[in-house]
C-alpha cells in the first residue's frame, strides 16, 4: 500500500526518508516507527520486528506491506480504527468521536477450553488428547479466579467434555460483554508438529496477517472445526472490520500472559513468543482475546508435563498473573 494513500485518510501521519542511508520513519505523537527501504524489518519502541515482505519505494512513494500498515494502525493511531484487508485493498473506517484512553480493567473473564466432545484436537503418540489438557487447565484457572478474585465474573465456555462450535464460543463471550464492559477472553490449546522435537508455548492475538507461516498453519489447524451452519448473527459479527484498539489491547494481554508463562515454566517449556494469526474463535470475540498454545503434545517430554496436574496449575496461575499485569497497566 502506498504511504500517500494511507496519509490521505490519516493526515496526522508524518514520514521522513534519508536519501543516502534509505532509512525512513513514520511518526505521530503516539510513537515513531523506523524502517529501511528494501528491508523486511522495522523497529518500534526499541524492539526489532520482522515482516514477511520488504518496504519498497517506487515513483517517489513508499509502499508498505500489510503487516507494516497494521503495525501503524495499532501503534501510531490513538483512536479506534476499523479496518479490513480485502485482497489488494485496505478498507478503513475512521470514527467521528475518538475513544479516550483509560486505565485497563478486567471485570469478567471468559475461559475457553479448546476443542471437546467429537473434536479431540491433537494428541500425543499414546492417545492423550488436547481437549482433556485444555479442559484441565481451564478448570484450574476457573477455580483459582473464583478463590482469589471473587469480585470478577468468570465464565467457562465448557465445563466438561462436550463439543461447542467455534462461533458459539465467541457468541457466549460477547453475551458476557453485553452485561459487563471490561471482559477478556482466553482460549487454551496444545500445539502439534510432524517433528517430535518441536517444543515451546506461544500466545496469539488476532490478525489477518499471520506473523509467520507456522502461525498460519497453527490457525488453520485450530480453525478446522468451524461449523457448516453458522449462526447468522455471529457470521455478521465475523464479517465486521477489525478494531485497532481491541487488537492493541489483545496484543498487550498476550505479551503479559507470555511474560508470566515464561517466568513460571521456562525452560521446561520454552517460549516461542507472542504471535498473531487469524483464529476463528478470536475473530468473533469483540473484546481483548488471546489464544494460548500451551506446548506441543507431539513432543513426548512436553506432553508429560502438560498432562501433569501440578504443571496445569502452574499454567493456570501464570495466565492469571498475566491478566493481572494487563489489568494493572494503562491503555
Amino acid at each position: 500500500m502506498a504511504f500517500s494513500d494511507l496519509k490521505m485518510v490519516m493526515p496526522e501521519l508524518s514520514t521522513k526518508l534519508k536519501k543516502f542511508t534509505r532509512v525512513g520513519s513514520i511518526y505521530t505523537p503516539q510513537g515513531n516507527l523506523q524502517f529501511r527501504l528494501g528491508s523486511s524489518f522495522y523497529t518500534l519502541d526499541g524492539k526489532i520486528y520482522k515482516i514477511p515482505k520488504a518496504i519498497l519505494k517506487k515513483d517517489e512513494d513508499v509502499y508498505l506491506p500489510l503487516d507494516l500498515v497494521e503495525a501503524i494502525l495499532l501503534n501510531l493511531i490513538s483512536y479506534d480504527v476499523r479496518y479490513q484487508f480485502k485482497e489488494t485493498e485496505l478498507w478503513v473506517l475512521i470514527p467521528k468521536d475518538p475513544v479516550p484512553k483509560r486505565n485497563l480493567n478486567v471485570k469478567a473473564i471468559v475461559i475457553d477450553a479448546g476443542h471437546g466432545g467429537k473434536d479431540p484436537g491433537t494428541s500425543d503418540p499414546t492417545g492423550n488428547y488436547e481437549k482433556d489438557v485444555s479442559l484441565g487447565v481451564a478448570r484450574y484457572t476457573y477455580l483459582y479466579l473464583r478463590k482469589y478474585y471473587p469480585e470478577i465474573r468468570v465464565q467457562m465456555v465448557r465445563k466438561n467434555d462436550h463439543f461447542v462450535e467455534l462461533e458459539d464460543r465467541s457468541k457466549l463471550a460477547n453475551q458476557v460483554l453485553n452485561d459487563t464492559r471490561d471482559v477478556v477472553f482466553v482460549s487454551f490449546h496444545c500445539n502439534a508438529s510432524l517433528s517430535d522435537k518441536a517444543a515451546g508455548f506461544e500466545v496469539y492475538y488476532l490478525s489477518q496477517s499471520p506473523s509467520t507461516e507456522s502461525a498460519r498453519e497453527t490457525a488453520l489447524l485450530e480453525n478446522r472445526y468451524v461449523g457448516k451452519h453458522k449462526n447468522p448473527v455471529v457470521s455478521q459479527i465475523q464479517s465486521q472490520m477489525l478494531s485497532s484498539v481491541t487488537q492493541r489491547r489483545s496484543r498487550k494481554l498476550a505479551t503479559a500472559v507470555a511474560d508470566q508463562y515464561e517466568k513460571a515454566l521456562s525452560p521446561e517449556i520454552p517460549s516461542r513468543g507472542v504471535k498473531k494469526a487469524d483464529f476463528s474463535v478470536l475473530r468473533g470475540s469483540l473484546m481483548p482475546a488471546v489464544l494460548v498454545e500451551m506446548g506441543y503434545l507431539t513432543n513426548p517430554e512436553e506432553s508429560k508435563k502438560l498432562r501433569d496436574k501440578n504443571y496445569q496449575k502452574k499454567i493456570a496461575r501464570s495466565v492469571i498473573k498475566g491478566i493481572h499485569e494487563y489489568a494493572s497497566s494503562k491503555d
